[in-house]
């Protein structure tokens, strides 16, 4: 009987911690956390743009002149925007690439079966698992072997590769989704293997389709460790490299840096922001069995 009371006087504890765990008012204050760690910086990056580079040293957190010199500065004096235009061309052309080749890759794998399919399959996901930083000397020998080092082409072969395994994975899960039987009754109605893959399932796929363009564009456009492995000068840098390049040998550049980041900022935000509703379907759509 006496244990019988001190289980249930255990479980009365238990219930009344997590009572106070799960109550408004911890939810809200672990929310507003969360909130402020990721805004707070982007928050204080942006007054930071709005000040000097001389007026970063002093200690005020609102700038007391705001100015816009930080961007002409970043913008134009240091040539960034040139980094601009080329993280457009190199993320639309590497999500072009990458989608190209995933997505019939992605219905292949979920509609057919081949010798060792699973294997292959196994394999294209295993060489995203692999380290980034392990291939960056190979990955550097080959561009030099091939003379596109300090290219736009080198950067988008480095993303087509570290990004065309999650497409597969992404739209070969959301084929399988899709019931076979959709398929052979456009082939009973005419259609060739290719036609029912065009005019019949790919269009109910829209939305994963949109999601894996998104994602890959996301993901390209703040890649750093491969484009700075072969950029050297700003006919070929990425933005994030560019960004990297207002840390001198003696001295930070706070403010230009600050807008640069700004500016970096802004694209992605707004694709974000817009096609957040796509972002959230790949990442959900993508994991179903």
């Amino acid at each position: 009987m006496a244990s019988k009371d001190l289980g249930i006087e255990q479980y009365r504890r238990r219930q009344r911690f997590w009572n106070v765990v799960e109550s408004p008012y911890v939810v809200h204050l672990v929310l507003f956390l969360s909130v402020f760690f990721i805004v707070g910086p982007l928050a204080w990056e942006l007054l930071t743009s709005f000040k000097t580079n001389q007026a970063v040293y002093n200690l005020t957190y609102l700038p007391r002149e705001p100015t816009l010199e930080s961007y002409y500065i970043a913008l134009f004096d240091r040539g960034f925007w040139r980094a601009v235009v080329n993280s457009i061309i190199i993320a639309s052309a590497s999500t072009v690439a990458v989608m190209i080749l995933g997505t019939p890759a992605g219905y292949v794998f979920s509609r057919y079966r081949f010798p060792f399919d699973n294997l292959v399959f196994t394999f294209v996901l295993f060489t995203r698992l692999f380290p980034p930083i392990g291939l960056v000397v190979p990955y550097y020998r080959i561009m030099r072997f091939f003379g596109i080092l300090n290219t736009r082409t080198g950067i988008v072969i480095a993303y087509v590769y570290l990004w065309l395994p999650l497409v597969i994975y992404i739209m070969r899960n959301f084929f399988i989704t899709i019931p076979q039987e959709l398929d052979e009754a456009a082939r009973v109605d005419g259609c060739t293997k290719i036609q029912a893959f065009r005019h019949v399932v790919f269009p109910v796929v829209l939305p994963g389709f949109a999601a894996g363009t998104i994602l890959t564009f996301l993901y390209s456009w703040r890649e750093f460790l491969f484009a700075f492995t072969v950029s050297t000068d700003l006919s070929s840098m990425t933005i994030p490299v560019a960004t990297y390049l207002f840390v001198g040998d003696t001295s930070i550049q706070w403010a230009s840096m600050a807008a640069a980041a700004v500016v970096a900022t802004i694209p992605s935000a707004l694709v974000v922001f817009f096609f957040q509703r796509y972002i959230v379907v790949g990442l959900t759509g993508g994991l179903k069995r």
